[in-house]
This record gives structure tokens, C-alpha cells and sequence, in this order.
């Protein structure tokens, strides 16, 4: 009971409310905000420009260097992640690409052992009676005994 009064005390006392003008009047709000970020941002941009200019050529020389340094190590790192990711794609047969999404060599490694356990990887078919013919036994080999021999090879679990 107590609630539905509360209800429509509150469904009352709304009834006189002009929500158009309470909107016009906050939007009006919004617009002068907006102004005044605009004007921060343009004395934030005349303060970064006016220091760049009292910068001296030492700062400015030591600022690019620093940059560079970045820059390098950087690309020392990327390089370093790159050859890892190489090598444990030799090691391991998982491909390149899917290492690549790997922050650093042990994460690598981890995820290579994690999908080289899992057996969805098929292992490389071999094929021995393929080197009876590039070989030679001296003798001729018969053909139909041979491919015989490299489809068992090949299909064999």
C-alpha cells in the first residue's frame, strides 16, 4: 500500500514538468562545457608549443636521442621475439604465425609444448620403399610392389 502511494505522489508531482525545456536548458549546459574544453585544449596546445620553442638545441638533440634509443630497443626486441619464434618453430613444428601472438620466448615455449602434447598435429608421413627406387637393390624392382609398399608406409598408424 505504502508503495503505490509513494507512486502516485511521484506520477503527480511530474504531471507539470516540462521535460522539452529541462532538456534545451541542459543541453545549453552541455554546449558551454564544450566551449570551454575547446579553449583548455587550444592553451594547452599554445603552452606545448611555446616550450618547444624555449627548448635549447642540446634539449631538443637529447629529446630525438632519446627517441632513437627507444625506437632501437624497440626494434631489438621485436627482433630477438622474431628469431625466437623461429627457432621453436624448427624445434617444434608449430607454425610461425600462431607463435607470433606470444609476448616473449618462454610464453612461446609453453604454448609450443601445450599444442605439440595436444595430437591434432599430424606427423610427416615417411616412405621406405620410395628409397628402393631412388636407390636401386641392382635389381629392377616391380612397380606394383613397390607402390604396394609405399601406400603401407604411408597409411600405416
Amino acid at each position: 500500500m505504502a508503495e503505490e502511494s509513494n507512486v502516485q505522489e511521484v506520477a503527480e508531482g511530474t504531471e507539470g514538468t516540462d521535460w522539452k525545456a529541462k532538456y534545451e536548458e541542459m543541453r545549453g549546459h552541455m554546449r558551454d562545457w564544450e566551449k570551454k574544453a575547446k579553449a583548455n585544449q587550444g592553451a594547452a596546445d599554445e603552452l606545448e608549443k611555446l616550450k618547444a620553442a624555449q627548448m635549447t638545441e642540446q634539449e631538443k638533440e637529447r629529446e630525438r636521442a632519446d627517441n632513437a634509443e627507444r625506437e632501437l630497443a624497440e626494434l631489438k626486441a621485436e627482433k630477438a621475439r622474431t628469431e625466437a619464434a623461429l627457432r621453436i618453430t624448427k624445434e617444434t613444428g608449430v607454425p610461425l604465425d600462431l607463435l607470433m601472438f606470444c609476448s616473449d620466448e618462454e610464453a612461446m615455449t609453453d604454448f609450443a609444448a601445450k599444442y605439440t602434447a595436444d595430437s591434432r598435429i599430424p606427423s610427416a608421413p615417411s616412405a621406405t620403399g620410395v628409397s628402393r627406387i631412388i636407390k636401386g637393390d641392382g635389381e629392377k624392382p616391380n612397380s606394383a610392389a613397390v607402390f604396394a609398399d609405399v601406400a603401407k608406409d604411408l597409411f600405416k598408424k
